[in-house]
């Protein structure tokens, strides 16, 4: 679209909503039971005259309300839908998304010390998200302004928290009932100066204590609120009408307006049979497998496809100039150097939690207590100690040395468990077992230090101290954590923290050959199995699985490799079942991975968290390693085509971001530099998203350094004399030296520097018949063998190639509800579209 054509359609949507605004209303019959003293915003779907469409999108929903010029406008692409609830109550509503719909009018310019909000709605599943906020300019809604949130509905409409001027607190429920999704309900919210009160269909419901204070409504939003400088937590679901006045109303007018409004039992028998039908739907349509488009045998027949405008779709660049990365090494050492580069030199060097963007451009780091030196410390010592051990490249002595520090004052409390200190309880020390399995994993870290005996010890004393609260099925007991005297100080003690523990457990063992680790981690890793995956393979619910992607596939790397190491067949063959199952429903092909179950509260759509794409790559390496070749091949399309591509780089960041000219504190200091090499919530298609918004997570970070260094580990393997390619990049080492030209070409050469056999994985992707094998420029029989070409016997001082043609294709697939065109050379993505708007991955 040109700017000239946009301009075109944006003047004219401006002219629309302005003869919208001013046009005389509608009026229904519901209109003589609504008081006009004191309302100020009246929207009603079924009032056509007060809408502006294109198509069934609404570009703007004009009040009502007498006198009114208030206009509520959508921005861009953000628009919601008008849509008929046939037979379920009002004849018009606007259906919001969930995902970015909103619509808002800046300017609002209202205050009010009491106030009453009316609104007629059917909430979809997941519901959570504002029906409506009001902030200052530039404010947050939870003070001064308000907000009327359905936050934590996530089964059914059972959840609503009213917040706002006065800072009555967090979030808190003031529903007791609970109504099936899909129904039209009445929601009344009433603020004086002592209470909020909440009425749902009339009833009375919730009662929450409130202080004097007035309410600032400069600007006011629909479907979504606004804090920390951006619009977050949308709303799911169809609203038909919404009332607000600037006083309290009577108990006679309240119900006068609630009356007519109230569904008939056979309207709420038809809306739950709708919510029903549309919840399935969304779970059909989130996440639709790749579904080819186009293919091409070879790049040579793609290229050529490309320059005689045969295809719509393709990379922007020509195809030798894809910024494609390859460099598995640059990108440890540079993990590293972010690892080692976020201490907080205004707090004793104390570790930063995260970075941040913010809105104005400029980068700040963040600290958290209770996941902060806890988890963030123990997570730095296994990045950078899991980087060194496999690569030799040198732990920093600086970074060791605080980080050895802190982990030291973590572990210093009588349960031998690492903790953090609880401002809120006088300096008292809190134990969140969320942070055990970083815990120990900064000890192993430790056990190849000089710190090693301390190590040791302490890892002895908390294994025993977890064995000591551990009971006959695998779980922390309440009962053993009391007997124990910890009750008051220990939190998060269930299923999905204990499981996340295998991986560092076995560790642990493999180091000091602890009998409790491996006790430990048969019962976490049983009782994981047990509690996350259903039979099927799938995640279990978020309410017993914690809704955490990373906590559930973290425990599955680990449950994976305890399978495996003891020979346990049902064990492996449940986490083939989620690799093949439930790793699917919550990860793109091309390797993103949702942060967390799309019907959890804290749910953004299509936010990412990079970490459980290095645990799937992690239990893919483990069955690789155990003679399933074609999960090194997954391993590799997820390293290829999201966790090399997603990291940040200076020039990446500097391409968005600035520096602060004037730094207050460390903190604001050189963000972008120290940032640099690391890993946060990347979308499917962007690292990053408009607004505040996450640069760089330590832990996130970490866990990408824990996969990056696990394939540099597990690119070539040996098993007496005979090597086998596993992942096709470069490498050196061993006497052999192997070089890929992939994704460009299907070459891949070799040179033996000493005596060996020699075999190289073929791709799931590639086809027999067009591959060779030579050696000394001499061709070779084709061998293959349990998905590896078998190169055969190779003398010191051979070398040759195993070449193949690389196939490309486009496809289509919807990847947490939005459809995406991508282009792959072989397992390597090249092109997605629609790309990312602020730092696009590149290609």
């Amino acid at each position: 679209m040109s700017h000239l054509y946009a301009t075109a359609i944006i003047g004219c949507g401006a002219l629309l909503v302005g003869l919208a605004a001013t046009a005389p209303a509608q009026t229904t019959p519901r209109d003589a039971g609504v008081p006009t003293d004191g309302l100020i915003l009246w929207i009603e779907a079924a009032d056509r005259s007060t809408l502006t469409l294109e198509g069934d999108l609404v570009s703007a929903w004009a009040s009502k309300a007498p006198g009114s010029q208030v206009v509520l406008r959508a921005q861009g692409d953000r628009r919601p839908k008008l849509t008929a609830p046939v037979g379920r109550g009002p004849h018009k509503a606007i259906s919001f998304d969930g995902r970015n719909d909103i619509l808002r009018h800046l300017g609002f310019g209202r205050r009010a010390r009491e106030w009453t909000l009316i609104a007629l709605l059917a909430p979809l599943r997941p519901a959570r998200g504002a029906i409506l906020s009001a902030c200052p300019d530039g404010g947050n809604d939870f003070d001064p302004g308000l907000v009327v949130d359905l936050y934590e509905s996530t089964a059914r409409f059972d959840y609503l928290s009213v917040e706002g001027a006065g800072r009555q607190g967090g979030r808190m429920n003031q529903r007791n009932g609970a109504t099936p999704f899909g129904v039209f309900t009445v929601v009344s919210v009433t603020r004086d100066d002592s209470q909020i009160r909440l009425h749902i269909d009339g009833v009375l419901e919730g009662v929450r204590s409130v202080s004097p204070a007035e309410t600032v409504m400069q600007d006011i939003r629909i479907g979504a609120r606004y804090y920390a400088e951006r619009e977050v937590e949308f709303l799911k679901g169809e609203l038909a009408e919404v009332l607000l006045y600037d006083r309290t109303l009577s108990e006679f007018e309240r119900r006068g307006i609630e009356g007519p409004r109230i569904a008939s039992q056979k309207q709420r028998k038809l809306g739950e049979e709708y919510g029903l039908a549309m919840a399935h739907k969304a779970d059909r349509e989130r996440m639709i497998p790749p579904r080819v488009i186009h293919r091409w045998p070879t790049v040579a027949a793609y290229v050529a496809a490309r320059e005689d405008d045969d295809i719509e779709f393709g990379p922007a660049l020509p195809i030798a100039r894809l910024p494609v990365r390859r460099d598995l090494l640059q990108a440890i050492r540079l993990c590293m150097q972010c690892l080692n580069n976020s201490f907080d030199r205004d707090r004793d060097d104390e570790p930063f939690f995260y970075s941040n963007h913010r809105p104005d451009g400029t980068g700040r780091f963040h600290h958290s207590v209770n996941i902060g030196i806890p988890h963030v410390v123990g997570r730095c010592l296994l990045g950078n100690m899991a980087a060194t051990l496999a690569t030799e490249l040198p732990f920093p002595p600086d970074g060791l040395a605080v980080l050895t520090r802190y982990l030291k004052s973590s572990f210093d409390n009588p349960d031998h468990l690492n903790s953090y200190i609880d401002p809120a309880r006088d300096g008292a020390r809190k134990v969140e077992m969320h942070n055990m399995r970083e815990g120990l994993y900064g000890l192993w870290a430790l056990m190849h230090t000089e710190q090693a005996v301390w190590a040791r010890q302490k890892a002895a004393a908390m294994l025993r101290t977890l064995d000591r609260i551990t009971d006959d099925q695998g779980r922390w007991s309440a009962a053993l954590i009391q007997a124990a005297g910890m009750a008051e100080r220990v939190e998060g003690a269930g299923v999905p923290n204990a499981a996340r523990m295998v991986d560092p457990l076995l560790a642990v063992h493999r180091v000091t050959a602890d009998p409790v680790a491996l006790k430990l981690a048969g019962a976490y890793a049983r009782a994981g199995l047990q509690e996350l995956l259903t039979e099927e393979g799938h995640f279990t619910q978020w309410t017993r699985s914690s809704g955490h992607v990373h906590s559930i596939t973290s425990a599955l790397s680990g449950i994976v490799e305890f399978g495996l190491l003891t020979g346990d067949e049902d064990i492996v063959e449940g986490c083939v079942k989620a690799m093949q199952v439930g790793v699917p429903e919550y990860f793109s092909s091309w390797g993103w991975g949702d942060e967390v179950f799309p019907d959890h509260p804290a749910d953004e759509v299509s936010r990412g968290e990079i970490n459980q794409t290095g645990d799937v790559i992690r239990a893919a390496l483990h069955l690789g390693a155990a003679a399933h070749a074609g999960y090194y091949e997954l391993a590799e399309r997820y390293l290829r085509s999201m966790l090399l591509p997603t990291q940040h780089t200076e020039e990446t960041l500097r391409a968005f971001m600035r520096d602060n000219p004037q730094p207050n504190g460390d903190a604001e200091r050189d963000v972008i530099a120290r940032s640099a090499g690391g890993f946060s919530m990347q979308l499917p298609n962007d690292r990053m998203r408009e607004g505040d918004w996450p640069i760089q997570t330590q832990d996130i970070t970490s866990g990408a350094a824990h996969a990056l260094a696990e394939c540099w580990r597990h690119r070539v393997t040996f098993h007496g004399d005979t090597a086998s390619v596993n992942l096709l990049l470069d490498y050196e080492g061993d006497g052999l030296r192997v070089t890929s030209a992939l994704p460009l070409d299907g070459i891949i050469n070799f040179r033996a520097d000493k005596p060996l056999r020699l075999r190289i994985r073929k791709p799931g992707w590639v086809h027999t018949d067009t591959l060779g094998v030579t050696v000394n420029g001499v061709p070779r029989d084709l061998a293959i063998d349990e998905e590896y070409v078998g190169v055969g016997a190779l003398a010191a001082g051979d070398e040759g190639s195993v070449r193949f043609a690389v196939p490309c294709r486009v496809e289509c697939e919807t990847v947490d509800g939005t459809s995406y065109t991508t282009t792959w050379l072989g397992n390597q993505i090249v092109d997605i579209r629609p790309r990312g708007s602020v730092s696009p991955l590149p290609f």
